[in-house]
């Protein structure tokens, strides 16, 4: 695995347990026992790093959701919610969205940008899964689709913090199954 692979993963698991503030470039050139100047052979800021960071997880939000496109709507929330049920069970990490959030006032303007673009993707994919929903009737036909979309993405971030502070991944697997049961 080449250098700039094995320092976004390591970014990725530390801005998933620590926040975008809670780490440094020395921290992920020590880690990778390399100097900070070869670090920046592959990233010239820690902003860049955040950005290549947010690009990858809308890449790959972005394929996952291709790969469901042809799956009912219930299947296609129960497979969101199991990527950030996996989320609990690995350390209690924190979706990369909460905790950029939590550190929004002071990321860079283009990360902030960046960031609202992720989160306009996925709440779009999340409002066009609850319309599927509606016309397949398995979710109920006066839903509130854009509040309900904010709600899922604002509960599953919370759910997560949950879990975190108690130290329990099976609190989040709970608290999602009784809040599909409201759709």
């Amino acid at each position: 695995m080449d250098t700039r692979t094995r320092a976004l993963n390591l970014s990725r698991h530390y801005l998933q347990t620590l926040g975008f503030n809670g780490f440094s470039f020395q921290t992920i050139a020590d880690a990778l026992g390399i100097k900070k100047a070869s670090l920046h052979y592959h990233f010239a800021s820690k902003e860049d790093l955040g950005l290549a960071l947010l690009e990858e997880y809308e890449r790959s939000y972005k394929d996952w959701s291709e790969k469901v496109e042809s799956l009912p709507a219930q299947k296609k929330l129960e497979q969101m919610l199991l990527i950030f049920y996996k989320m609990a069970l690995d350390e209690n990490k924190i979706c990369p969205s909460g905790v950029l959030c939590s550190d929004f006032n002071t990321l860079p303007k283009n990360m902030k940008k960046q960031l609202l673009k992720f989160h306009e993707f996925q709440r779009a994919w999340l409002k066009d899964t609850l319309r599927q929903g509606v016309r397949e009737k398995v979710f109920r036909k006066d839903l509130n689709i854009d509040a309900t979309a904010d709600l899922l993405l604002a509960s599953v971030q919370g759910g997560l913090q949950m879990a975190r502070l108690r130290g329990e991944s099976e609190t989040f697997k709970a608290f999602t199954k009784n809040l599909l049961k409201t759709l």
